[in-house]
């Protein structure tokens, strides 16, 4: 008797072995199928993306057509850290930075809302537009890149304050923000003053 529960329990366990692979083996084709469909629809979604930035460009205003065309073209440089440019994400920081402030102040009537949200958001704005502007002429603007990690470091330290003080996912959140714009900024001025060493000593090492 149980030699044959014996067997029944191994007969059990090799076709239990045999529907494991079977599923393992059906589960990675609708995992292959599945990550051919989200490629195809992500390669879908950034033509159309492109299609309409370059569509907004031409019939936007003037002020606004340079962004728009910077961001309709930027795919290469995005790719890699090391060619991100601070108007790429102090562009999108300075909007999300004012459109809060200012819908703080509404919903809230924040007077810090405008403070840190508005007016240091307005400028942080204004600096990455104008080193757009700059890098499109092929000049160097640094005192824009470090006015805009100045702003981000004060708006990063008023977070952290405020997190300690009262902690909530709102204010993590936006100190994690902050936090990583001061960390890109920094970066930012580390490889410009890499480059620039660079340049100097270039001429000298060639004489």
């Amino acid at each position: 008797m149980q030699s044959v529960s014996q067997e029944a329990y191994e007969l059990y366990s090799k076709k239990a072995i045999i529907i494991l692979k079977e599923t393992s083996e059906q589960l990675k084709i609708q995992a292959e199928k599945t990550r051919q469909d989200l490629s195809v629809i992500a390669k879908e979604i950034n033509e159309e993306s492109k299609e309409y930035l370059s569509t907004a460009a031409v019939k936007s205003p003037e002020p606004v057509k340079d962004i728009v065309e910077t961001f309709a073209s930027s795919t290469d440089d995005v790719k890699e850290i090391s060619k991100l440019r601070d108007f790429y994400l102090g562009i999108p920081y300075g909007v999300l930075l004012s459109f809060g402030g200012f819908l703080s102040f509404m919903l809230n009537g924040s007077i810090s809302g405008i403070r840190f949200g508005v007016i240091l958001g307005g400028t942080l704005l204004a600096l990455s537009i104008s080193s757009l502007r700059s890098w499109k002429k092929g000049e160097s603007f640094p005192v824009a890149l470090k006015g805009q990690a100045a702003i981000a470091s004060i708006l990063f330290l008023r977070e952290i304050r405020l997190l300690f003080q009262k902690p909530s996912f709102p204010s993590l959140f936006t100190a994690f923000i902050s936090g990583a714009m001061v960390a890109f900024y920094a970066y930012r001025i580390s490889v410009n003053g890499e480059k620039k060493k660079g340049s100097n000593l270039g001429p000298g090492i060639e004489n």
